[in-house]
């Protein structure tokens, strides 16, 4: 089958993949969109995020999927050939501590589909636990199924926010996490969400958002209240948590969830300790699709709207390349299905 196969910095290419053999408890799935998420963007430009590199040879990228099933392994409930299906790209081993709290996505063998050495989903069919693979309702369309995995990060960001309904929100941060973020905060009842950003083409987009207030801080911060409930920092800039964190009321609430360029950030201890503030992050997500797929049929959550640029399986590369040079305004999905 085919695949796109990323083997160093702004070097994608599609290439030839072996198909998986089909053991009891997995479905073998043909791929039919995958989202490129702004991790994918990095890795084709710098070739590494973090402690992931492209040091072990060539890897197949991709974590925001959906297709249709096409067999089906022993022992293999719930699903059919021909489930239209979304992915949940963390494989987690069900077996030590974490797992078994129900916090699987900090399970200390998780395999995390497109973070190397992993394989991901931009190729033609895939493997996986049927754990991982989740059936959608006829309101769900493919480009949908494939976005519930971002919609799930808004989703378990919001729950780690421990978000009550009348809360006033702040979100660091207008791409299409902060986006998504915001309208989970609003579907979960949140009385005020506030956005912040210097782009003024994301800002005018979000402001457009029912229930949504867009703030430019470019200039800095006085246009944000100072007494809001719960923080979260969807930005990944480096001075955006203490900026955020200084607006939120006494025993406010502040969410890392954006990832910083660099590992290291400084925060200030002050403004957590005077205020008695708590502050805690994301890591990913545990148990959200099938709130994620809730908020999407019943019309809560919209996503349809976050595809700005469409591509085949063999465009990909231009793809990767628009998206790292922020040509994409939003999200770029993968028709890997398309001629």
């Amino acid at each position: 089958m085919k695949s796109i196969q990323l083997s160093g910095a702004r070097d994608a290419a599609l290439t030839d993949f072996a198909d998986e053999p089909l053991a009891a408890g997995q479905v073998r799935v043909r791929m039919r969109r995958v989202g490129l998420c702004g991790s994918d963007a990095h890795f084709y430009d710098h070739g590494q995020i973090g402690r992931f590199r492209l040091d072990d040879g060539p890897v197949v990228i991709g974590h925001e999927g959906s297709g249709e099933v096409l067999e089906v392994g022993d022992g293999v409930d719930g699903l059919a050939v021909g489930d239209r299906v979304s992915i949940e790209p963390g494989i987690a081993c069900g077996e030590c501590r974490e797992c078994r709290n129900g916090t699987y996505n900090l399970c200390v063998r998780m395999t995390f589909l497109g973070m190397p050495p992993n394989h991901g989903l931009l190729r033609e069919r895939v493997v996986l636990p049927a754990r991982n693979v989740h059936r959608v309702p006829e309101e769900v369309n493919l480009d949908e199924a494939a976005l519930l995995e971002p919609l799930s990060v808004a989703v378990w960001s919001v729950q780690r926010a421990q978000l009550a309904a009348g809360e006033r929100v702040l979100i660091a941060g207008a791409g299409p996490i902060g986006l998504l973020v915001a309208r989970v905060a609003v579907a979960e009842g949140a009385a005020e969400v506030i956005v912040t950003d210097i782009d003024r083409e994301r800002l005018d987009r979000i402001g457009a958002e029912p229930g949504v207030k867009a703030v430019d801080v470019s200039g800095g911060w006085d246009g944000v209240p100072d007494d809001l409930d719960v923080f979260l920092e969807c930005s990944g800039a480096p001075t955006a948590l203490d900026d955020g964190m200084g607006r939120l009321r006494p025993r406010g609430r502040a969410v890392l969830v954006g990832v910083p360029g660099k590992p290291q950030i400084a925060i200030s201890s002050t403004i957590i300790r005077y205020g008695e503030l708590s502050l805690t992050a994301v890591h990913r997500y545990a148990g959200t699709w099938p709130r994620a797929i809730e908020l999407l049929a019943t019309g809560k959550v919209g996503l349809s709207d976050l595809v700005t640029a469409r591509y085949s399986l063999s465009e990909t590369p231009t793809a990767l390349l628009d998206a790292a040079e922020r040509r994409v305004a939003l999200k770029a999905m993968i028709e890997v299905d398309a001629s």
